[in-house]
């Protein structure tokens, strides 16, 4: 035997004392609150950790690396030069804020050209998303910032610097002073 559900299963009148009762917390009956506050106790609520703000992957972080990398080899492709980095590592998924920059050394000579961008869980720099500098004035320094989008490594994710080099006939390319910097958006 087959039952029909009401078409109104609550009166005009029950239906607002329901949505005073349910718009305003305050006024939920004292037992409710209290054991409402005893089960979120027992049973914390799964709140991935990179959604709260001050969790330390969260907050801005940066790298300096000081000393000076002479390099001849390898050319026209994007490496990882003598001392690694900088670099920052265990960054949760989301879009950062990206600041870096390098000088280029005394070193350095003749035509070289010389680049820099940040590279996402290895990947090449990509776009727009490096410096470039011509070696005319030996001691330029450049630096670039963009959004930075962080994704697929599960919320362990690690954003260093690569560099890119063309001697153009120079002995040598240099890098010095080389820093990173990131602050999460969202």
């Amino acid at each position: 035997m087959e039952t029909q559900a009401p078409l109104e299963v609550l009166t005009p009148e029950q239906r607002e004392s329901v949505d005073t009762l349910l718009g305003s917390p305050i006024k939920f009956p004292s037992e409710f609150k209290q054991w409402l506050t005893d089960y979120l106790a027992v049973n914390i609520p799964p709140i991935p950790v990179s959604q709260l703000l001050g969790y330390k992957p969260t907050l801005a972080r940066n790298e300096i690396v000081n000393n000076a990398e002479a390099v001849t080899s390898p050319e026209r492709v994007w490496t990882d030069i003598g001392v690694y980095g900088p670099a920052i590592d265990k960054l949760a998924d989301g879009v950062y804020f990206c600041a870096w920059g390098t000088k280029t050394g005394r070193g350095a000579s003749g035509g070289v050209t010389t680049k820099c961008g940040p590279s996402v869980n290895g990947a090449d720099p990509t776009g727009n998303n490096f410096v470039q500098i011509s070696v005319t004035d030996p001691d330029g320094m450049m630096w670039k910032a963009c959004q930075l989008i962080v994704k697929n490594g599960k919320d362990n994710n690690e954003v260093r610097l690569k560099y890119w080099f063309d001697l153009g006939g120079g002995a040598q390319a240099q890098f010095e002073h080389r820093w990173l910097s990131l602050i999460r958006i969202t």
